[in-house]
């Protein structure tokens, strides 16, 4: 009989273990792997731009409120990281595996570990949605070479993009874009840029609230300002790629000498 019950105990706690893992894992403050010992001048966001399941484009916006420098860090989703709730997988799925509260903050602690950061506040949003923000903008002024125009059907230069090729434009992938190039986040900040300036400008009326209210974000509507201002003004902004083929220490090392140098 002991065993009996020993054998059911242990299924329930299996099947308990389970179910809890469907529903996602869960993460709190505890979890997040905080680095407290860096610069507290710097503050680094974490950008996701979803399709569907996947995390299209993962990207850390880092601001030095001391000096002024901002960086874009784009990290390849393809790189595999450890979760201790999972093993290893890769980026691109970490976002889908968390709970529905925990998404953006799952994905903030894997980057945290891989990176030894202490980012904690993040912005994730389905490009699905682009098209009808830009609807609402009306159209998504942008810049475009030859060939981009050319498989747009466009002319050169100045531009607008519609709700009806936004996403091609993302999709746009040709040999001579520079590794740091990524017309996803390009769009976002875009994005971020005209709506918070339409029907009202910084206090988020209009197209601004719709933007904020489609994101799964922990970043309020003062600090969302307050960053698209660091990155359009100053002198000292910066890109950097950190490749799938990057071992973690260089990885590590790239980050902290570009932002906090």
């Amino acid at each position: 009989m002991k065993k009996i019950i020993a054998a059911v105990l242990a299924l329930c706690l299996m099947l308990t273990g389970v179910c809890a893992f469907a529903e996602g894992i869960t993460v709190t403050k505890k979890d997040m792997a905080l680095n407290r010992s860096l610069d507290k001048n710097v503050t680094n966001i974490l950008v996701l731009m979803q399709d569907g399941e996947k995390t299209d484009t993962m990207v850390i916006a880092s601001v030095n409120s001391r000096t002024g420098r901002s960086v874009m860090t784009e990290i390849r989703c393809g790189r595999m990281v450890e979760l201790a709730q999972a093993g290893e997988v890769e980026l691109a799925d970490v976002y889908a595996m968390g709970a529905k509260k925990s998404r953006g903050f799952l994905a903030a602690s894997a980057v945290n570990q891989l990176l030894d950061l202490n980012i904690s506040t993040y912005v994730a949003m389905d490009i699905s949605s682009f098209p009808s923000l830009v609807d609402e903008i009306g159209m998504l002024s942008t810049w475009l070479n030859e060939e981009e125009a050319e498989i747009l059907g466009t002319w050169p230069g100045d531009n607008a993009l519609t709700s009806d090729n936004v996403l091609d434009y993302i999709a746009i992938r040709l040999e001579d874009d520079y590794a740091e190039k990524n017309r996803c986040y390009m769009v976002f900040m875009d994005l971020l840029k005209q709506g918070l300036r339409s029907k009202g400008g910084a206090n988020l009326m209009g197209v601004g609230k719709k933007l904020l209210d489609s994101m799964d974000t922990n970043l309020n509507a003062l600090a969302a300002v307050t960053m698209l201002s660091s990155f359009q003004s100053g002198d000292d902004r910066r890109e950097l790629l950190l490749d799938s083929s990057m071992t973690v220490e260089e990885m590590r090392a790239a980050f902290h000498r570009e932002v906090y140098e």
